[in-house]
């Protein structure tokens, strides 16, 4: 029996539809390309050792409309399992898996906390924006540790605290004058959202009312959801001990950068700290992050963390992360990509540059530095230029690192 929270839950979703439902599957993964959490892009990630195997066992927990059918289509070789509350979201996704034939495509309709049932393990798990409307989220994060492979990963995308105030705030509003997830209540959201003052959280830092917003769904889901708490860097970091799993990246490094939003002697003083102290320090001043999306393992198969304390950072293989591009001039080289917060750039020198030159996605740091471009330098400066060129590549987002073979 369904507690009042979920059940509340599922009828918000069986109503309005959140995410809004794709229409044609095939044209969203040629017009955007694979989702973030999808192993033929964030495969690296996923495994820096080296993908398990080709013929993953994918669970979408929480698939809603459209994420397993995304994922069964972009990877015809894997078994892909969707389970969720909505009868509506899944008849969405069934008829993904019958226009597009996914024979690979596996759809139930189950609670996130009874994936034991199925029975079975899985070597990757996706679990993007359900585990924070759960009453108890704690007992959701170890239900899917119980079935995650022992070489498996895990996909989470959770709110973000910092970047949700004027989420909560506008939600505290709404919840004082009554409002609830239906059509009354939605009235009451549009209405409230013609008074928002351009400086208020919910606004700033982009200067526009969240895209989420346009849609009935989208106002419901945020601002008047029976159910949602958000996440610090901190708070992630122990709810992710407490299932028993090891954090093993974020997404996107660049969200969580010092070296974006920092210089001079504050910047030193910040990356002299922990890494998880780092991103704490950045996720609060910027406000940008309204989720956080990464990765996490189970402590046995958690065996290549990216670190660069010690000399084993030799032996990584770095790949150049898609949509990175090399621009300047020679006297101001820098190097670039696209995101959702616009362009990230970060200055680069020509040595850097011809180290990245050298990176194909095979040859070790080792290798590259045996380069003679390089090799000309004594071994102590060559491995300290690399160890920090790296580390500042890494932790900038441009570059991912992953053992040979990978």
């Amino acid at each position: 029996m369904q507690d009042k929270v979920t059940e509340a839950v599922r009828k918000q979703y069986e109503a309005y539809s959140y995410p809004p439902p794709i229409e044609d599957a095939e044209q969203f993964l040629k017009q955007w390309g694979p989702l973030t959490c999808d192993p033929k892009f964030a495969g690296i990630q996923l495994w820096p050792e080296g993908r398990p195997r080709q013929d993953l066992r994918i669970l979408c927990a929480g698939c809603g409309s459209s994420q397993a059918a995304l994922i069964a289509l972009n990877n015809p070789d894997c078994s892909v399992v969707g389970i969720d509350l909505s009868e509506a979201s899944l008849a969405h996704s069934n008829r993904h898996r019958e226009r597009h034939n996914l024979g690979n495509l596996e759809l139930r309709q189950l609670s996130l906390l009874d994936v034991g049932e199925l029975d079975r393990t899985f070597d990757l798990i996706i679990c993007t924006g359900v585990l924070h409307h759960l009453p108890d989220p704690d007992a959701g994060l170890k239900a899917l540790a119980d079935v995650l492979d022992t070489r498996g990963s895990m996909a989470i995308m959770l709110y973000g605290t910092a970047g949700r105030a004027g989420v909560y705030l506008l939600q505290d509003i709404l919840r004082r004058l009554g409002a609830g997830p239906d059509a009354e209540g939605l009235k009451l959201a549009r209405e409230l959202l013609k008074f928002v003052p351009r400086n208020h959280y919910l606004i700033a830092p982009t200067g526009r009312l969240p895209q989420d917003l346009a849609d009935d769904a989208g106002i419901v889901d945020m601002l008047l959801h029976p159910q949602d708490r958000a996440y610090s860097v901190p708070q992630i970091m122990a709810f992710v001990e407490t299932a028993g799993l090891v954090f093993s990246g974020w997404s996107d490094n660049a969200l969580y950068c010092a070296d974006r939003f920092l210089s001079g002697e504050l910047l030193e003083r910040v990356l002299a700290l922990p890494a998880v102290e780092q991103w704490a320090i950045i996720d609060n001043l910027t406000l940008i992050n309204g989720r956080h999306d990464f990765f996490v393992r189970k402590p046995q198969s958690a065996r290549f963390l990216t670190c660069f304390d010690t000399d084993d950072f030799l032996s990584y293989v770095p790949l150049i992360r898609a949509g990175t591009r090399l621009g300047g001039d020679a006297n101001a080289l820098m190097l670039t990509r696209p995101s959702l917060h616009g362009e990230l750039a970060i200055p680069i020198s020509r040595a850097e540059a011809m180290l990245l030159e050298q990176a194909d996605g095979n040859r070790t740091v080792s290798h590259i530095l045996s380069h003679p471009s390089f090799a000309r330098l004594p071994p102590v400066q060559r491995t300290n230029f690399a160890r920090d060129a790296c580390e500042r590549m890494w932790r900038s987002g441009h570059v991912l690192f992953g053992r040979s073979g990978t």
